[in-house]
């Protein structure tokens, strides 16, 4: 089995659910209602696609979130779907890439939907038996490098897929919670600074 080297030891590592079910779900962007954020998941396996797919729903059940699925099996596909739903200007809540797929892989999927829509939060699995370790360290570093991008590799003793994925859910959404208070707080602090100075003015 491939070793991981100790500078991948930021990527927090798990493994697949036993229990996934089949869920097929169409490649329509007008299956989300405006009532139900989506999770775009992309993995040429239907394995995995269906445990990331239970994952995702034990967490929004738990969280009393009201979440779909949408589930495609390239990063073209991935991509080719954010396009159309960013016309009807209804982006998917998440986004969940495998590394590893054909054509163009997770990272370089990544990073063609980060350019068309920068404010989606992206977690990038890789399989425990992954072998490129420039492609794990490319991914590792872009996920470094942005507060929204996550990264995981997925071991088969490592704790369960729910647990990792929530963990990974949570942070990216405080880092960007914390991130929209931010601009909160300065929108109203430049408007009472604005409010003075009209109040001065006359």
């Amino acid at each position: 089995m491939f070793n991981y080297p100790q500078k991948f030891a930021s990527s927090l590592k798990i493994n697949l659910l036993s229990d996934s079910t089949n869920m097929d779900f169409q490649f329509s962007p007008d299956k989300a209602t405006k009532t139900t954020k989506t999770v775009l998941i992309a993995d040429e396996e239907p394995e995995v696609r269906d445990a990331l797919s239970v994952a995702v729903r034990r967490w929004a059940q738990e969280e009393q979130r009201n979440l779909d699925t949408i589930m495609v099996e390239n990063g073209q596909r991935a991509v080719d779907y954010i396009k159309q739903v960013k016309k009807q200007n209804s982006p998917p809540f998440l986004i969940i890439l495998d590394l590893r797929m054909p054509n163009i892989n997770g990272l370089e999927t990544a990073r063609l939907i980060n350019k068309l829509c920068p404010e989606i939060p992206i977690i990038i699995t890789a399989s425990y038996d992954e072998i490129d370790e420039q492609l794990i360290q490319e991914a590792d570093d872009f996920a470094n490098q942005n507060s929204h991008i996550g990264f995981i590799v997925r071991t088969k003793s490592s704790p369960l897929l729910k647990v990792a994925l929530e963990f990974e859910i949570r942070k990216l959404f405080s880092l960007q919670q914390e991130y929209e208070e931010e601009n909160i707080n300065l929108f109203f602090n430049l408007k009472g600074r604005l409010s003075n100075l009209l109040i001065k003015a006359f």
